[in-house]
C-alpha cells in the first residue's frame, strides 16, 4: 500500500491514502476505478476529476514514479 500512498501524494491528494486502504485499493486496480466508484467513496468532484487524470496518464504509459518496484534491500 506504499505505493498508493506515495502516488495519492504525488499528485496532490494523499489526504486519501487511508481511505483507499480501507477499501483495499492498491496499485493493482487503480487503474480500472471509476467516476462511480469515486463518488461511492465520497469523493468530491474536483479531486474525482485529478484523480481520474491521474489514472488516466497512468493507464497511458506514464508510470508514476511512486509506482516503480522498489529497491531490494537483497543487494
Amino acid at each position: 500500500m506504499a505505493q498508493i500512498d506515495r502516488w495519492l501524494k504525488d499528485v496532490g491528494l494523499g489526504q486519501y491514502a487511508d481511505l483507499f486502504a480501507a477499501h483495499d485499493i492498491d496499485v493493482d486496480i487503480v487503474a480500472d476505478l471509476t467516476e462511480a466508484d469515486l463518488t461511492g467513496l465520497g469523493i468530491s468532484l474536483g479531486h474525482r476529476k485529478k484523480l481520474l487524470k491521474a489514472i488516466a496518464a497512468h493507464a497511458g504509459g506514464a508510470l508514476p514514479a511512486a509506482f516503480a518496484a522498489a529497491p531490494s534491500d537483497d543487494a
